[in-house]
């Protein structure tokens, strides 16, 4: 291999948090110590570790998009609303933009799941 390689070949030289959970369920398998229950135990558990901290993220991350869809059909209706001229009419929008802090709070609250789920398991991808 070109020593000026930035790919590197050997991952026993990673520290052990950054290395890929492949290679642990690959550990776990070739352990001779192990019945195959206790590996088929370990493997399955690895598989499913995150499992709850992927499908959180999901939500968050839905979520988030819906709640832009719900402004975006918002906009649309109240565009399309026909008020009569002696009324003052209240659309959607100027009631989301009554409650807009506690909005704000929610999706700011939604994106740190996301962003913490995704920025952990790029910086880790053994977690």
């Amino acid at each position: 291999m070109n020593e000026n390689s930035v790919v590197l070949g050997n991952q026993s030289a990673l520290p052990e948090s950054s290395r890929d959970p492949l290679s642990k369920m690959i550990e776990i398998a070739k352990d001779k110590d192990l019945s195959d229950a206790d590996k088929s135990a370990l493997i399955s558990y690895a598989q499913k570790k995150f499992l709850n901290r992927r499908r959180m993220a999901y939500i968050a991350l839905i979520t988030i998009v819906m709640s832009l869809l719900v402004v975006f059909v918002a906009a649309f209706i109240d565009g399309l609303s026909v008020c009569p001229k002696d009324e003052v009419c209240s659309g959607i929008l100027d009631n989301i933009k009554d409650n807009q802090v506690l909005i704000a709070s929610i999706e700011g609250f939604l994106t740190s799941i996301v962003a913490a789920y995704y920025g952990v398991s790029a910086w880790r991808p053994a977690s």
